[in-house]
């Protein structure tokens, strides 16, 4: 799909599964004491064909399909529990059972730790010299744990250290994607994977990162960020955008939070097309503007930010 497409996806999602649940609370008869799990079910639904559909799927990513199904699932349990009507279930049996599923899911990341701690290699470090490179383009596909990103260490286009290993793949001349070995392993080492990656500050960069249900800290402020990319589910991300430039920035969360932190004498303007998310911006520093929120001198600002949010349920802030 092009950019422009996947904008449009993940709000039409949003919108067609709302539209679903309002139609079915109505022509059930349910009342909203009864349907609401229906919003949780919606959660695990379009959360994941959002991530299905989504710029962020390959086939190596179905790890980040794990969330919104148990999601999904325990949406229609709970739906069974307030109606009565599906299969027989009832509060009754929900009361009698739960400690059964308790007890699964605690055999689940048990056998999940032995598995890890056979697949997952142990922590790699990667150099990537920049050579005679002008521009370069890096793409980050991180599933669960922790991402942070700074500076990479002088002459290089990448370094770092990546627990649980890196695969990394050149798209092109100066474009490479770098990847977890498995990105299934953190969903069931319970988020312990963390990486710690630096990108040249001496060159100009696109970044774009696909993040899952995972815990990021980024910080961009000494680099040279052209075009940024963030694409993230169920996360919680904080983002510091660089100190000098003009940057392009696009935002697409899911069930995620992003706080947006614009440094001091940097102008930005901001729009947003969240489905039932929120966007907050500081507007004693971007004051509402036509079709959102804008420096008074974003126009003549050097130093600049485009900010462009989409998504479903998440929050983005911007401060």
């Amino acid at each position: 799909m092009t950019s422009a497409r996947n904008a449009a996806v993940v709000p039409g999602i949003w919108l067609v599964g709302i539209g679903c649940v309002l139609l079915i609370q109505q022509t059930s008869g349910w009342t909203w004491a009864q349907a609401w799990p229906l919003f949780v079910v919606l959660a695990g639904v379009c959360g994941g064909l959002s991530a299905y559909f989504g710029p962020r799927w390959s086939p190596a990513g179905i790890g980040v399909l794990w969330g919104p199904l148990a999601v999904t699932v325990l949406g229609v349990v709970m739906l069974a529990a307030t109606t009565g009507e599906l299969n027989g279930f009832s509060t009754d049996i929900l009361v009698r059972w739960w400690p059964v599923a308790v007890i699964g899911l605690g055999v689940w990341y048990l056998l999940g730790a032995v598995i890890v701690r056979e697949r997952v290699p142990a922590t790699e470090t990667l150099s990537i010299p920049l050579g005679a490179l002008t521009a370069a383009e890096v793409r980050l596909r991180f599933g669960g744990g922790e991402l942070h990103v700074g500076p990479a260490n002088p002459g290089m286009l990448v370094s770092g250290s990546f627990e649980g290993g890196v695969i990394q793949r050149s798209i092109g001349p100066g474009r490479i994607e770098l990847q977890p070995h498995d990105s299934a392993t953190a969903f069931w080492s319970g988020g312990t994977l963390r990486w710690d990656v630096g990108l040249a500050a001496d060159i100009p960069v696109d970044l774009r990162l696909d993040t899952g249900a995972n815990r990021s800290n980024v910080d961009l402020s000494a680099l040279r960020i052209r075009r940024l990319e963030l694409h993230t589910g169920a996360s919680e991300t904080t983002l510091q955008l660089p100190d000098s430039g003009a940057v392009s920035a696009r935002i697409e969360a899911g069930l995620a939070s992003v706080t947006l932190i614009v440094p001091a004498g940097v102008a930005a303007r901001v729009a947003s097309q969240m489905a039932i998310g929120s966007t907050k911006v500081d507007e004693s520093r971007f004051p509402r503007s036509m079709g959102g929120w804008a420096s008074s001198d974003y126009e003549s600002a050097t130093n600049r930010v485009d900010i462009t949010v989409s998504g479903g349920i998440g929050t983005v802030r911007v401060i």
